[in-house]
This record gives structure tokens, sequence and C-alpha cells, in this order.
């Protein structure tokens, strides 16, 4: 299923309020062990002779000190979290890669969504969307619009690459273009989606054992993000 660029869900939004939501939980990788303390421990081992080398590193003391002090003006001038929101503009619409980004500013609150919609390009028919809100209180709110001939009862599944994400999220009401699952994103899952290449949305098929996967690509997804978090304020 080849992402197209359709319209956006006007229908969705309203489904953003409904109470059911799904967390999204993403694993956190392991640490890389260090070795600690290796070279301390083989000191004394060999102390007579290590003691007469220690006073030649205390001359390139001062050569890494000199260092990040040059580093820290670049350091300091990192770019700004706000941008500027465009006079005299009601909304403003980027893209991102395989990503959209819209934001509203009809009155004093500015609202954001990064979405990515698939369908034929040529009719403009939609058959699957995301939308995510920018991220408030440490989750992100949104909408998936799954096509019809999937169960509704199994729900759908989640994986990031091929890391799976929660226990799935049960769809909630059916439009015209098809079925909708709330969805609530916390802030680790969108750092995951950040670096990973493709996010996995599995159905089941109706009447069948066999899933239904559609595949969401990320190319954009970060810097969409970071432009609506930042229009935001």
């Amino acid at each position: 299923m080849a992402p197209g660029v359709v319209d956006s869900m006007p229908t969705i939004h309203a489904l953003l309020r409904a109470t059911l939501s799904v967390t999204l939980l993403l694993a956190l990788p392991l640490a890389a062990p260090r070795a600690q303390d290796a070279e301390p421990e083989a000191a004394p081992a060999g102390a007579p002779q290590k003691a007469r080398p220690k006073p030649k590193p205390k001359p390139a003391a001062p050569k890494p000190a000199a260092k990040p002090a040059a580093e820290s003006p670049p350091a300091a001038a990192s770019a700004p979290v706000h941008a500027a929101w465009p006079n005299g503009a009601s909304s403003v619409t980027e893209s991102y890669g395989d990503w959209s980004m819209t934001c509203t500013h009809p009155g004093e609150k500015i609202t954001c969504i990064i979405a990515q919609s698939q369908g034929d390009s040529q009719t403009g028919r939609r058959k699957f969307g995301i939308e995510l809100q920018t991220p408030k209180d440490g989750r992100a709110e949104g909408i998936v619009l799954m096509p019809f001939g999937l169960a509704i009862e199994p729900g759908i599944a989640f994986k990031l690459d091929e890391q799976t994400l929660g226990k799935g999220a049960p769809y909630s009401a059916c439009g015209p273009d098809g079925c909708f699952v709330p969805i609530s994103f916390p802030t680790l899952a969108l750092d995951g989606m950040r670096t990973a290449k493709k996010l996995f949305v599995i159905g089941h098929k109706a009447g069948s054992s066999d899933d239904a996967t559609i595949t969401v690509p990320l190319e954009g997804f970060a810097q969409a993000l970071d432009r609506a978090v930042a229009l935001s304020g």
C-alpha cells in the first residue's frame, strides 16, 4: 500500500476526545557494559615502574582543558525551541518526507498535528491514516484509520521495525472511509520513531487467521514533529 497525499481526516479530530486509548510501551535498549577500573587495578602490580610515567601526563593536562573551552561557544548557540508564527496566517501546512505537519491558529491557542495518509492518489480515496498531536504531559494523543475488511474484536497491534509495541489497541467506531483506533503514544515511543525506519500497524483479516500489515514509513517524522512542537510553542 503506497503512501498517497490525500486530504486530512476531519472526522478523526472529534474521536481524539474519545475515552478509549492504548498505552504503547517501548522497551529501552540495554546499556552496553563498561569496563571499570581496569587500568587502576593493573597499576599496583607494577608500582615501581609505573610511578615514573605518572608525571609525564601532567604537562599534557592543559591541552585537553583548552579544547572544551573552544567547544563551549557553539554548544551554547543551540537552535531555539520556539518558531515564529507567520504574520496574518491562521494555518500552516508543511511536508517532511512521508509526513505532513499542520498547525492551526484560529485564536490564542495553537493546535498542531503530524499525519500520514495512504490510499489512491488519483481517486483521492484514503485507505489508511495516522494522526498525532504534539506531546502534552509526556504523551501524544492521536487516531489511526484502518481500512474495511478487518476483524474488529482483536483490534490492531504495532511494531517499530522489529520491536513489538504494547499489547495492541481496540477499535472505537467506523466511518465512511474505515474504522478508527484512538491511540496514546508516550514520549518514549516517539523517541523510538525518530530513529526507526518503519512503523508496522497490524490488523487481522475478517474470517481468516492471516494478518494484514500496513507499513508506515518514518522518513521525515522527526522533522515534522520538531517543527510542530516549535510552532505550537
